[in-house]
Parts: C-alpha cells; structure tokens; sequence
C-alpha cells in the first residue's frame, strides 16, 4: 500500500495502503489519512465515472504521444535493493520489457472499459491458486525483523486467518526458513520482509508472479502509525488479498477515481467498504481495512467455502471441478523467429481438467504463448510468460470444453526456441 498512490496506474500485483486524499504522486512521509467525502454509487454517478475514465484516459494517451519510453521510464519510482518498477502505488513491475508493454499499451493507447471483490487477470485468465497451490500458500518471516519480527508473525497470522475463515486455503508460516528467508527461497511460497524505502506502507505480489517476486515486504513506516484504525493487520489483510489474486476495488469505473485497467473479472458487485478499496479512492471504509459480507463470498466464490463458511448465493455461485488427467503424451518441436515475427507452432488434442504443459529453451528472446479454444495472439492469449531470454514454461489447468490448444512463438528479438509440450490428448 502506497500512502501517496503512485503517479502511474496499473495492474496492481501489490498493494500500499494509501494513506491521503487523491491519487497523485507525492513524496511526504506517510501519515494518518485524511477525510474523504464518499459518493454514492447511483446510476448517474456510476455513468458519469465512466465518461471521466474514458477522458483520464485519452488526456494521459495523447500527453505521451510520440514520447518516448525512456522518457516515461526516468518518471517511474524503482524500488531501493530490487530495482523493480513501482506503479499504482504498490504495484510492481519486473524490467524494462514488461514496462515498456504497459507504456505501450496502458499509456500511450486509450484501452477500453469493463463494467461489473475483484480478481486479476492474464490474457483473459484468473490469475489464482489451483487446487493443489490453494491449500499450500507457506511463507517464511524474516529475522532480520529484529525487534518486530514477533509482531509481523502475530499479524500475518491474524490476518491470513481471515481469509482461511471463508475460502478453502491455507497459509502456513514455517518457521524453520526465517533464518534464510530471501527472494530465492523455494522451501516457501513467498517470503515476508522488512524494508526502509518510504515508498509505500506495504507491497505484495499476484500468484501468476515468479518466485523472486513473491514477495509480502513492509516497510518501516508500518511500525509508527499514527492512532487511529489503521493497523498492521489491517494492511496485512489487504496485501494477502493481492496474494491470493484480488485486485484494488477503486480501479472499477464506479469508485469515481483511482483508476487503473481493465485486467479482471468481477466476483462481486462493487463494494465501496471493500477490504482492497482504498478510502481516499473514495471508499467509505474507516481504515481498518476489514472484510466485508462481499469480500467474503467473493473470496469463496473464487477458492471455495472454508469449513462452516455459507456463501451467499445472491452474490456468486461456485465452478466444476475439472476432472483427473490420464494418458499424458510429450512431443517435441523446434523452429526460429525474426523480430517481431510469429510462428503459429500447432494445436494439440487436449482433455479437460488434464494440464497442459511448454518447456521452452534456445536462443534470443522469443516469446512463448498459449491459448485454449483459438490460435494466440499478441493480445490473445491463455500463458504468455515474457521473460527476458527464451526459457519460459507454461503450466496450465485445461477448462471445460478445451479440446485443443495452441501455441504459438514471436519473437521479441530474433531467435531460435525449443519446446517439449507435455499434455493429454482428449479420447
């Protein structure tokens, strides 16, 4: 969570909880929020939100047109240690590659609305737990806490509690790692540690993030709160709500402000008192950033009901389990690609509920896509890793209904590329 929320919006993978009014960039030491007037989410407020996002947009598009990325860049916060780009407030970004693609697309063009708790998505997909993952979210809490560290143990487990209380997962502290509890620990999920940057309150991480981003890091700043409701625990409860894939609640039209993208699918009607609704976003929480009635459904609507929680069938309704894989085939295929060009590799015979698995290598940077149902796109697509160079993998759960997938590689920068494609042919 940013107190300041930062100058540039974006798919928020981490949260800092803002503590002012707006949503403009600023570099003042956190402190106490200060009192937002809510407004009500009446059709006509609902509307007129979305003609001020619409024109948000197209102000901010034609301000860098014909600007270059550079230029965006040197405007955009890095993080002290890990050098990641932070947007939104607490959201970060990996490298150049990944921010140049939100200038180009989140900036520069004017993208489009989605109207509908919130999860986020890749290429049209949930960004979430599996079945297996879900009940398997373990976490180390760093020694280097000093002093704190108890205090960051009691919290985490406080608030991870809340969300155990209605969805079916499970976060699990192993105590064993604290000594070694670092970015490339793989004996945990996600490590939790301290950092002193003054950027925001706390960050966090969405589950389609690779290991050395999973991280929950809180800042020193988050010790010395101001009284009032905002507490640690609070904050907690909404950066492990970004951790299990939930999106700020303010990036949908009806909040008025605070914008952000498109990238998710509503679990809910919107939630003014949401537990990822910033209160300076015009939220009419009180900052103790609580769950909601909605924030609970939505969170059992995603994961599951927890023992002895009810979802509320008005709000949401559950999905299929998808069913066992059997029969699994690994082939293999090879190709290369210029800049910019695109090889369509093939579709493939494919079972649902099985999973469906690319293993990527070779040379260059070619960029490795799957999609269900279709042929990929460079906006299109099921697994879209981008990663600098041209290891990438992607491992996915096949929907109902999915009997072929396809796959497909551009090249960012001309290369050759290697693929072992492991799935189960659908009988």
């Amino acid at each position: 969570m940013n107190p300041r929320s930062k100058q540039w919006t974006i798919t928020a993978s981490v949260l800092s909880v803002a503590l002012m009014a707006g949503c403009q960039a600023t570099h003042k030491p956190p402190s106490q929020p200060a009192s937002v007037a809510p407004i009500v989410a009446t059709p006509e407020a609902i509307e007129e939100a979305y003609i001020l996002l619409a024109e948000n947009r197209q102000a901010t598009a034609a301000e860098w047109a014909g600007k270059s990325f550079e230029e965006f860049e040197s405007t955009v916060f890095r993080e002290p240690g890990t050098g990641l780009y932070i947007v939104n407030g607490d959201v970060p970004i990996s490298d150049p590659k990944h921010l140049r693609e939100f200038f180009e697309i989140n900036v520069q063009k004017t993208g489009s609305d989605v109207r509908g708790l919130i999860v986020h998505q890749v290429g049209g997909v949930d960004a979430a737990w599996n079945d297996q993952e879900k009940q398997m979210l373990t976490y180390c809490v760093s020694d280097t806490f000093g002093s704190n560290q108890n205090t960051v143990i009691n919290a985490m487990a406080s608030a991870a509690g809340v969300w155990e209380g209605v969805a079916d997962i499970e976060f699990t502290h192993v105590v064993s790692e604290d000594n070694n509890c670092t970015a490339t620990n793989n004996q945990v999920l996600f490590d939790v540690r301290p950092v002193s940057n003054g950027g925001y309150l706390a960050r966090a991480f969405f589950p389609d993030d690779p290991r050395n981003r999973r991280n929950v890091l809180i800042d020193s700043s988050s010790f010395t709160l101001n009284p009032g409701n905002l507490t640690l625990v609070g904050i907690l409860r909404h950066e492990l709500g970004h951790t299990l894939g939930f999106r700020h609640e303010h990036t949908r039209p009806e909040a008025g402000t605070c914008f952000e993208d498109a990238n998710w699918r509503k679990l809910t009607s919107y939630d003014a008192f949401s537990v990822m609704h910033y209160p300076q976003c015009n939220g009419q929480g009180d900052w103790s950033l609580s769950l909601t009635s909605m924030d609970q459904s939505g969170a059992a609507c995603l994961y599951g009901e927890a023992p002895g929680f009810t979802i509320d069938p008005a709000i949401c309704a559950g999905t299929p389990t998808p069913s066992s894989p059997c029969g699994e085939q690994t082939v293999s295929e090879s190709g290369s690609v210029a800049l910019r060009a695109i090889d369509q590799v093939g579709s493939y015979s494919t079972q649902p509920g099985s999973q469906f698995k690319v293993e990527m290598t070779g040379q260059g940077d070619p960029d490795l896509y799957v999609r269900f149902f279709l042929v990929p796109g460079v906006s299109d697509y099921d697994c879209r890793p981008f990663l600098t160079g041209a290891t990438e993998t992607c491992d996915l759960t096949v929907p109902a209904n999915a009997t072929n997938t396809f796959v497909m590689v551009r090249g960012f920068t001309a290369g050759d590329y290697s693929l072992q494609i492991t799935h189960t042919p659908n009988p």
